[in-house]
């Protein structure tokens, strides 16, 4: 996690001007000038795992979603582990795809995985 905020930290200082956004299996950080916000990803059984081809870009979707309403960025970063959780759940990049409300329920049903700093 702290290796994660550096790598966020050093493309900010290397002149990204906004917000840096960085997405793992782990969860997911955002470092913009205002400060860093961490979302754990979801903690799904191995049962749930079908595939992850498209999770990255579900994670985006979710993220750019956020970003587009003007969602505090805890939220945005929630709308994409979410959004990834739930293409996890099939071996297609986009057929577990599923509306927004059922993405979050997925986090309610599984919890968040905890981790480490």
């Amino acid at each position: 996690r702290k290796a994660t905020e550096e790598a966020a930290q050093a493309l900010l200082e290397a002149g990204v001007r906004r917000t840096v956004t960085i997405h793992a299996v782990e969860g997911a950080v955002s470092v913009s000038r205002q400060g860093v916000t961490w979302q754990a990803s979801l903690n799904l059984p191995q049962s749930c795992l079908r595939g992850a081809t498209g999770a990255g870009d579900a994670f985006a979707a979710g993220w750019i979603l956020g970003l587009h309403e003007g969602l505090e960025p805890a939220l945005g970063l929630k709308y994409g582990v979410c959004a990834a959780a739930a293409c996890l759940s099939d071996p297609t990049p986009s057929g577990g795809l599923k509306p927004l409300a059922e993405c979050l329920a997925l986090a309610d049903k599984h919890g968040i995985r905890e981790w480490e700093r």
